[in-house]
Parts: structure tokens; sequence; C-alpha cells
């Protein structure tokens, strides 16, 4: 997502808009900003008082139970990814299993170091 124009430039547009008698087609283009984005900011300034961009928000959360991973992680603290993964499964409810991606994720998030196999990449002609 791009940065949001600066605050300063909404101001000059929403205050150049309030004050004349120019359509927004006008205006957006002198600023050089879209319609909607002026029509947008016009509207934020008459119903909040400021221009300011909205904070982010949405997002998904992570269904991983950290206590469960951290006990999981604590009884075997050299497990694979895996295995932390079987680990996990076997500890909750079957609606509250997840993919390894997502235990990755949390593993990552908690400041875990995991590793994807328990020898790395094998030999495809069986020596080591």
């Amino acid at each position: 997502m791009p940065k949001p124009l600066s605050i300063e430039l909404r101001e000059r547009a929403v205050a150049a808009y309030e004050a004349g008698s120019e359509s927004y087609d006008v205006v957006a283009e002198r600023f050089s900003v879209s319609r909607r984005s002026l029509q947008r900011w016009v509207e934020r300034m008459r119903e909040y008082g400021t221009v300011e961009p909205q904070p982010p928000a949405g997002g998904n959360f992570s269904p991983v139970d950290m206590k469960t991973l951290h006990r999981v992680v604590q009884a075997r603290p050299d497990a694979t990814s895996y295995q932390v993964t079987v680990d996990y499964n076997r500890s909750v409810p079957k609606k509250k299993r997840v993919h390894r991606s997502s235990i990755v994720r949390a593993l990552q998030r908690a400041g875990y170091v995991s590793k994807k196999s328990d020898s790395g990449l094998r030999s495809k002609t069986g020596r080591t």
C-alpha cells in the first residue's frame, strides 16, 4: 500500500475547495490528486475536523495459542517445525489445529529459531 500523502497537502487542498467556488475536479487537478481522494478528505474534515489518514486496520489474527506453543517448545527444544506442529496439534482440540506455516510464523514472532528438517538436504546418491 502506498504511503499517505502529506497532511499539509491534504489541508491545503481541502482549504482551497472550501474557500472557493471551484469544483472537486478543478481543485483535484490543481493539487495533482484524484477527485475521490479530495472528496474523502473534505468529508473527513467536515466529520472529524482533521484530514489525517486513518490508522491501518484489518489483518488476520493468529490462531496459535502461544502458551501451548511455549509448552510444546519447552518439552522438545530441539524439534523441527514439523515436529512442533505435530506436537502442538496433538495438544489442542481438533477445531484449533493449525498448519505448519502458522506455527512457523508464531515461532518467529516469539523469537524462536526453527529448523525445517533433522539433517538438512540429503544427498541424492545416499552418500553423506
